[in-house]
């Protein structure tokens, strides 16, 4: 194990405790498939450093896609497959001059490409959140956006800064969005009041109601995850009679159903707890049956706000998987 607060390297029989400087350690590499060493580095390289506030969601999947890239791909699993047949044949099949290796091959090639494309399309989001979480009942996590930052404080001042001047209202599903969003000062970037479905924060909330008062023209936009619940959200607020003095600004930006594409680097995740997978790609339709979603925050947070910003001057949000795919997970190699 490597301390990641020292760099000290010493063996698990030594004790969970860094006998440099005392750092607990939480994982153990055989049982958790990752190290406290590996998830330090994905949360620098996900913060930029301490730059950005992120969500619990951005965390797992960054877990998710360092267990994807250790994976075997089709690749892979084919090259493997062809050292058997080929060492197989030659022994087992040695008359025929290496025919029996290529009759080998030939049944279980197709077996290694399925595999290899299952183990690249798995996504083990629970597994990966009980990680965070577990890692959290030792160790503060500082940059984690949990929907409980403005609880008892909320950024309403900035209403009464003369500098701020909100042009548009952001609606998003989760408190923890909102919470990240506004940590990461994105809610004076794009001149936005930002508040979640529920409300929150309340005060911000409460200034929203006084404000479309005094300026019925403003745009409310919303954003969501790609799932049933989040295509209807929009739909809700406007039904819903604590929203009533919004509901003739509300604007859906998405994410919307017609920008989901059959992308094998798009993940979705269970949209409940009694689901405990989730995949890489896959076909849309089939995926949101059977109770799936893109999570709005799918990506990082620093490609996420350029993508919300784009999308409150464009009217619409949409998946950029070129990003999520050149933000692979990179630490350094720790054996545990």
């Amino acid at each position: 194990m490597r301390c990641p607060e020292c760099k000290q390297d010493q063996k698990y029989k030594d004790g969970t405790r860094c006998k440099k400087c005392r750092y607990q350690f939480v994982f153990r590499k055989k049982d958790d498939n990752i190290t406290d060493m590996a998830l330090r580095q994905i949360i620098q390289r996900l913060s930029d450093n301490g730059q950005y506030a992120f969500t619990a969601t951005q965390l797992a999947l960054e877990i998710c896609r360092l267990w994807r890239k250790k994976t075997l791909g089709p690749a892979g699993c084919s090259v493997i497959a062809l050292i058997i047949s080929v060492i197989t044949g030659l022994i087992a099949f040695s008359k025929w001059n290496g025919l029996g290796g290529i009759l080998l091959l030939a049944v279980i090639l197709p077996l290694a490409i399925w595999l290899g494309q299952r183990g690249k399309s798995t996504l083990s989001f629970s597994k990966a959140c009980g990680i965070v979480s577990k890692y959290r009942q030792i160790h503060p996590i500082n940059g984690l956006a949990d929907g409980t930052a403005f609880r008892q404080q909320t950024p309403a001042a900035d209403f009464l800064d003369p500098h701020y001047a909100p042009e548009r209202i952001l609606v998003v599903e989760r408190d923890e969005l909102v919470d990240m969003l506004v940590r990461n000062r994105f809610h004076l970037t794009a001149k936005a009041a930002i508040v979640s479905r529920t409300g929150y924060p309340k005060g911000v909330f409460t200034a929203c109601q006084a404000f479309l008062r005094n300026h019925p023209d403003t745009p409310v936009h919303v954003v969501h995850d790609a799932s049933p619940q989040g295509f209807a959200l929009a739909t809700q607020l406007a039904a819903d009679p604590e929203w009533q003095f919004a509901r003739q600004c509300l604007i859906d930006l998405g994410i919307s159903s017609t920008s989901l594409k059959h992308d094998a680097s798009l993940p979705w995740t269970p949209t409940d707890t009694s689901r405990t997978g989730g995949a890489f790609g896959g076909h849309p339709s089939k995926r949101l049956q059977a109770g799936y979603r893109i999570p709005l925050d799918y990506i990082g947070p620093k490609p996420m706000l350029s993508l919300l910003s784009t999308a409150v001057v464009t009217g619409a949000l949409l998946l950029t998987p070129e990003i999520l795919s050149a933000s692979g997970t990179e630490v350094e190699i720790d054996y545990g």
